[in-house]
């Protein structure tokens, strides 16, 4: 079936398979032999609630949400769902432009589920979950995070997806090679970041072998890179966490030009122009990689930052490697967050689409893209000694994994908050961080600039818009 554009095409040769093989469950008293006229089936499709849900990420996430929509639509042959796959880079302009259109999904993903609230398209879904007995139960999200990302004035507008949160990539044999350990799961023996940096020194060469504040060392012919980390929000800011900084907080004030950050800004920035242990994003390209998980698989990094979903595209590229927990400035932290999964407040197929959403928030759902390595449960159950056994998969998850999601996530991971307004903001600061990353300003310039002003102006009004839409 075709999973692209706005419009849905449907593909009848599946449906009839479908519904024939789930005849019992239309409950229109027709039987399979009637159900074998076509005019009968025919009548029987044009029955179906036919229902846009929209997202992004890779391909290999976009294949996985294509086989769940399968079993959906196999336990609920009278919906029919469009899967609307969108890249990253675009998403945020396509969903905008089919809300203002009128065109908006019935369902949809969202970063930041404040902002939609403001612009009062996400349904308020409180009284559904509180009646549904599987997601109204008090044990079922791992809480308090649930509802601290998922509410606002304890009114739910939508469904987290999962937990996903940023921690360490290895590439085994150049650790090896360097006789460096390995870092650990355990997050109370997170590597400082000198520790970080000086093991960033071992595994960085030049093409004589010579490493960083060795004589001779020539930044311009690397080889090798000790590390990488990528300097968009949510690594970037985790880092300020663990200054004991904030990035934004709940009265709507960013924080970004605080010691704290800019001090997380710098080490940052640093990494590349100072100590020379990791390379800009565009080296990737010109060493004719499309991303830093080739770089790791092809030994031109050793260390990679990335978010717990990448372990579904690293694990089948073909190389040792192994994880752990991110290191620390002054405090052992990694951010917690996911997209959060919404109803159209305007969408005719109301009841159509809360059973998607149901479907999305059921661990059947989330336990195939865990398995898959994309994600990290935000479900009890799947916490569990014996819930674990159901994802934890060979091949996918290296040993010792399940830590990240066991003791990491839920004892060490701070949830990332988004406010209304948080897209725009964060635009304004990748501008504002931009000469920093090359090393023609400094954090503390560049932040200095009158950039988290403009930024707490933009917060305050989407403020008062949310206020409004949410009471």
């Amino acid at each position: 079936m075709s999973k692209s554009g706005l419009s849905s095409t449907f593909d009848k040769n599946y449906s009839r398979r479908k519904l024939l093989g789930n005849a019992a469950k239309l409950g229109a008293g027709l039987s399979a032999l009637s159900l074998a006229d076509p005019r009968m089936i025919e009548r029987a499709l044009a029955q179906q609630t036919q229902i846009q849900f929209m997202g992004w990420g890779s391909p290999l996430e976009d294949q996985n949400v294509q086989n769940a929509m399968k079993t959906f639509e196999g336990q609920h042959p009278d919906i029919k769902v469009d899967w609307v796959h969108v890249p990253n880079a675009d998403y945020p302009t396509k969903i905008n432009t089919a809300i203002a259109g009128g065109n908006a999904p019935d369902v949809y993903w969202g970063s930041n589920m404040a902002d939609y609230v403001a612009r009062g398209v996400a349904m308020d879904v409180t009284s559904r979950i509180q009646a549904d007995p599987t997601l109204g139960a008090t044990d079922y999200f791992l809480e308090p995070q649930e509802m601290g990302r998922a509410t606002i004035n304890n009114k739910w507008f939508g469904i987290g997806s999962c937990w996903v949160a940023h921690h360490l990539y290895y590439n085994k044999a150049l650790l090896d090679a360097a006789g460096v350990e390995p870092p650990s799961y355990d997050a109370t023996k997170a590597w400082t970041w000198d520790q970080y940096l000086d093991i960033a020194r071992k595994l960085t060469m030049d093409s004589s072998g010579k490493h960083p504040e060795e004589d001779g060392f020539s930044k311009d012919n690397i080889q090798q890179y000790g590390v990488y980390w990528e300097n968009w929000s949510l690594p970037r800011d985790v880092l300020v966490y663990s200054n004991n900084g904030e990035a934004y907080t709940d009265d709507y004030t960013c924080h970004l030009n605080s010691p704290e950050a800019v001090e997380a800004y710098q080490a940052l920035a640093d990494l590349t122009i100072k100590h020379n242990v990791a390379p800009q994003a565009a080296t990737f390209q010109s060493l004719g990689m499309a991303n830093a998980w080739e770089a790791l698989a092809s030994g031109k990094v050793a260390i990679l930052t990335d978010g717990s979903w990448a372990l579904q595209d690293i694990s089948k590229l073909g190389f040792e490697f192994g994880c752990g927990v991110l290191p620390m400035m002054k405090t052992p932290v990694t951010e917690a967050q996911a997209h959060v999964h919404m109803i159209y407040k305007n969408t005719e197929k109301a009841d159509a689409a809360w059973q998607l959403l149901a479907f999305l928030a059921s661990d059947d759902y989330q336990r195939g893209l865990v398995k898959a390595g994309l994600w990290l449960p935000s479900h009890t159950s799947l916490m569990t000694p014996d819930g674990i056994q159901t994802w934890l998969t060979e091949g996918v998850h290296p040993a010792g994994y399940e830590q990240i999601a066991t003791d990491y996530l839920t004892k060490h991971a701070k949830a990332y908050f988004y406010p209304a307004g948080w897209q725009d903001a964060d635009a304004l600061l990748i501008n504002a961080l931009d000469p920093v990353w090359t090393g023609d300003q400094t954090a503390e310039e560049a932040l200095n600039s009158g950039v988290i002003d403009q930024i707490n102006e933009l917060l305050k009004e989407q403020k008062t818009k949310l206020d409004k839409n949410a009471a």
